[in-house]
């Protein structure tokens, strides 16, 4: 995708560190006291007359600012358009989406990633952030890490603060600054509900009644190049070493595929993904290849896996992106948070997703693997996965498929 969000190299090892390491997750509580310091140099805004002005605070990537968008579909029955204009501050690059989503007013993109490790951007967050007085300000992630989510909403000036929080996770981010954060905090149950369900149990409590849950229509947009008609895709990346299943497994897994379907591979991505996709490129042979790779814009990359046959991938945002478009799709992934990210296990009509792992005592560790000694080390849960293993779950997506 082109206008790539910031990903630094650096960033991506400071947040595997982070994941393995408990005490490392709480020294982020440390960037509240430098926010204090900056709050010295911007100026408090002042309250407009007119609609009342609501502030969702939605910092996180693209697969779960997907799921997301499905539940923004219900927030006028919360906040009545004729009473509210409501506002997103996101990602920079998930914007596109958000744009062109009928219930949001405004959107406000921000570079979360980088403005979390370099204080010149935090503070020219701060000040976009701080540019309006909000009657409400919403946080959908929660207070469960003292990451970007409530550290921004901090700074926001506003009247009333509102965040969900799961009571049976654990939270890192101290009492002391959810206090400081919230003016009211709504809470739900249920230590390993996925991420979609966490979002409709909030806003059904801020609606006032239950919110069935049900996917969405992602904004997309038409291709400028000419496709085939049917295509699969397989996307070896991740937004972490730790997530990613070897693309030498990749490799074989795509020319099983060609062989049993005589079909293209589609490769695409930023150019973040670029050299995984160049390796792949390389390993595979006898295979058809469209490489999209950055030539696409995120509602085009969006379009692609919509009109895909099937997908393979981590665990990562074209998964999520798959599933809420009802693409046959399969993961190959460790069971750290498969019950939360990947299970989709709520009742719903919806397709569910295929998943290639391995179950072991560890089950569901939260990211917090007891078994893996480096930094940039893959999850040792998903690297026990054969390429044997995968052939079973993808094989029986593709005759399912023709079924």
């Amino acid at each position: 995708m082109k206008n790539r969000a910031y990903i630094p190299n650096l960033f991506i090892h400071i947040n595997n560190m982070m994941q393995k390491n408990e005490i490392l997750r709480k020294i982020k509580v440390l960037m509240y006291f430098i926010d204090w310091f900056l709050l010295i140099f911007t100026k408090k805004p002042k309250k407009q007359e007119g609609k009342k002005k609501v502030l969702i605070m939605y910092n996180l990537a693209l697969g779960d600012g997907a799921m997301f968008a499905c539940v923004l579909k219900n927030i006028r029955e919360i906040y009545p358009k004729d009473e509210y204009e409501i506002t997103i501050a996101c990602q920079n690059g998930l914007n596109k989406i958000y744009e062109n989503i009928e219930t949001i007013d405004k959107v406000i993109p921000l570079n979360f990633t980088k403005s979390a490790v370099h204080l010149k951007e935090r503070l020219k967050t701060i000040k976009q952030l701080r540019k309006e007085y909000y009657d409400i300000v919403i946080d959908p992630i929660g207070p469960e890490e003292c990451s970007t989510n409530v550290l921004m909403t901090r700074v926001v000036e506003g009247k009333e603060k509102i965040t969900v929080l799961n009571e049976d996770r654990k939270t890192f981010c101290p009492k002391f600054v959810i206090r400081n954060v919230y003016t009211k905090i709504e809470k739900i149950q249920g230590a390993n509900i996925a991420l979609l369900e966490h979002y409709y149990e909030f806003f059904s409590i801020l609606a006032n009644k239950k919110l069935e849950i049900a996917f969405c229509d992602l904004p997309s947009e038409k291709l400028e190049v000419e496709m085939p008609k049917e295509y699969f895709i397989i996307y070896p990346s991740a937004s972490s070493n730790l997530k990613k299943w070897p693309i030498e497994r990749f490799a074989k897994i795509a020319e099983k595929i060609v062989e049993k379907t005589k079909l293209p591979m589609v490769l695409c991505g930023t150019n973040v993904d670029k050299e995984d996709n160049d390796k792949l490129k390389e390993l595979v042979t006898n295979v058809e290849i469209i490489d999209l790779t950055n030539k696409t814009n995120i509602l085009q990359f969006i379009e692609i896996i919509k009109k895909a046959k099937f997908v393979i991938a981590n665990d990562t945002g074209i998964y999520h992106i798959s599933i809420i478009s009802e693409v046959p799709v399969t993961a190959t992934s460790g069971g750290y948070t498969y019950d939360r990210y990947l299970k989709y296990g709520f009742e719903s009509k919806h397709k569910k997703p295929y998943v290639i792992l391995q179950k072991e005592e560890c089950f569901n560790c939260e990211n917090r693997c007891k078994h893996s000694k480096e930094m940039n080390d893959i999850w040792p849960c998903l690297n026990r996965i054969s390429v044997e293993d995968a052939w079973k779950v993808i094989n029986k997506m593709i005759d399912d498929i023709e079924k």
